[in-house]
């Protein structure tokens, strides 16, 4: 593993800080709220060889001075969906449940490749929330964009449950 670039910490959100939720009406009401964006996360050379090395995952390339960056290595679209569960706290705090679960994703997307050494902003949009048992279950759209440039890199919708 390539020793150039420290393995800190990915990030901070913008100020204020996540947005409290303090229980069911106040997550319904959320819907359409859009957060964010964080603040720049830099996904380097020694954060992607860590992820390829932990998960088996083979290096892909770009080609050469794809966003001003050589030799052209790709962030995995993993890693990227990896990070939505990362900003997701970072701009939304849900509280005032008995236990709150990360219940899968809905459909997400890579619309353009990502060069290793570029960072992603992240924001969220309150999708939708639906009365489940015993609960309510919510979808927030995250939505990943080049620093630089502001392409979109990955759209995925997060779902989740919180319990009473």
């Amino acid at each position: 593993m390539s020793t150039s670039q420290p393995m800190a910490p990915l990030g901070a959100a913008s100020p204020p800080g996540p947005l409290a939720l303090a229980g069911p009406d106040a997550l319904r009401a959320a819907v359409g709220v859009e957060l964010g964006p964080t603040r720049p996360v830099v996904i380097g050379a020694d954060r992607v060889e860590a992820f390829e090395t932990a998960t088996g995952a083979p290096a892909v390339s770009l080609p050469a001075g794809l966003d001003g960056t050589s030799p052209g290595r790709q962030v995995p679209g993993l890693l990227l969906l990896a990070l939505v569960n990362y900003i997701l706290p970072r701009l939304v705090d849900v509280r005032g449940f008995q236990a709150g679960i990360n219940y899968g994703t809905g459909p997400v997307r890579f619309p353009v490749p990502l060069a290793v050494g570029c960072s992603v902003r992240g924001s969220l949009v309150v999708v939708e929330t639906a009365d489940v048992p015993g609960g309510v279950a919510a979808t927030y759209r995250v939505t990943l964009i080049r620093a630089s440039t502001g392409e979109v890199v990955c759209v995925a919708d997060s779902l989740a449950r919180y319990l009473f």
